[in-house]
């Protein structure tokens, strides 16, 4: 049986008036990008009516680029699932990449889910990162009034803040930023080839266990360990996570080192209590290597979290349960693990 390479997938976020389309439309213009497919809600809504070229079957439009450009006005899963069996059947273009623009108030966060846990889909597609763009102008009282705005933000792996020269500074929103994700990559402005590299981490950006948040939200949280970790141990980790956060444990990526294979990063993405199945890199993207890891949950507090990952790193702290003890409490329910 022949194994079909999988398309890498974007999802562009941010709240309305961010500025998704305009970087839609410049990305689209760099032949980097030719073959990708973009998916958007309405043609008009987006702007691209002046790239199209030819309109083929259905609701997909050729453009001049090279990409192609699909009206979403059902089910995203679904959509895809046909684009695909067009795609294999000749009946449309082949393309080698997908964007995936969300509306301005939509929660990244069902999309990524039903993305992975789709068996199709999961195997088609692979998660290439998710960038949120943020309004400098608007920003600060977007994140306080709108909590979809806050969720863009935690699980953004790139976040660019647009509209730069409508404002004297953005410092006090790039604190608030860091406030909500401290993990993800920065770029002032984003370009083609960001696009072409993955973002699961970014290790330029990382601040290493930046777990000194207070109260709860929707927050990514950055954890990192230079000891070589057992699987058995981080499936349980994981498993523990997903069952007391449930559904508020929105996204965990990242690169994990392992006894097993130490010059092997294994790499961990999942939504909620799916996960991709771990695959391992043939080499670190990164020196010293280490594991990294983002969890990105709402509504649960550092210590929270710290406290799971203290345990499975076998920290010790005074009156804390270590992971056995944790797994043993007779409330949590068994099974669950990510890599079970």
């Amino acid at each position: 049986m022949n194994t079909v390479a999988a398309v890498p997938f974007h999802i562009v976020s941010g709240f309305l008036g961010a500025g998704k389309t305009t970087l839609i439309n410049r990305l689209l213009k760099a032949p980097e990008l030719a073959g990708t497919l973009v998916i958007v809600n309405e043609f008009g809504e987006v702007g691209l009516d002046h790239w199209l070229y030819e309109r083929l079957e259905g609701e997909v439009a050729l453009l001049t680029s090279g990409c192609l450009c699909c009206s979403l006005r059902g089910d995203l899963v679904e959509t895809l699932k046909t684009l695909f069996e067009r795609r294999d059947s000749g009946a449309l273009a082949p393309f080698s990449r997908v964007v995936i623009e969300t509306s301005g108030l939509a929660d990244p966060a069902p999309i990524l889910h039903a993305l992975i846990a789709d068996p199709e889909l999961s195997r088609r597609l692979s998660l290439a990162g998710i960038v949120t763009l943020v309004d400098a102008a608007n920003g600060l009282a977007t994140l306080e009034a709108h909590p979809e705005a806050r969720r863009q933000l935690a699980l953004a792996d790139v976040i660019s803040v647009s509209k730069r020269d409508l404002v004297g500074g953005v410092d006090a929103l790039e604190a608030r930023l860091d406030e909500i994700n401290p993990a993800a990559l920065r770029l002032e402005r984003i370009m083609p080839l960001d696009f072409l590299r993955p973002s699961l981490i970014a290790p330029a950006a990382h601040r290493a266990s930046r777990l000194a948040a207070h109260g709860a939200g929707a927050r990514a949280y950055s954890l990192s360990h230079d000891v070589p970790l057992g699987e058995a141990a981080l499936s349980r980790f994981f498993g523990a996570l997903a069952r007391l956060a449930g559904p508020k444990l929105l996204r965990v990526k990242g690169l994990v080192l392992t006894a097993g294979a130490p010059g092997r990063p294994l790499v961990v993405e999942g939504a909620q209590h799916v996960v991709h199945a771990p695959r391992r890199l043939a080499a670190w993207p990164f020196q010293p290597a280490e594991t990294r890891l983002v969890a990105i949950v709402d509504g649960y507090t550092a210590s929270e979290v710290g406290a799971l990952w203290r345990a499975l790193t076998d920290a010790p702290e005074i009156d804390r349960p270590d992971l056995a003890a944790l797994l043993e409490n007779p409330l949590a329910r068994r099974g669950g693990g990510l890599f079970d």
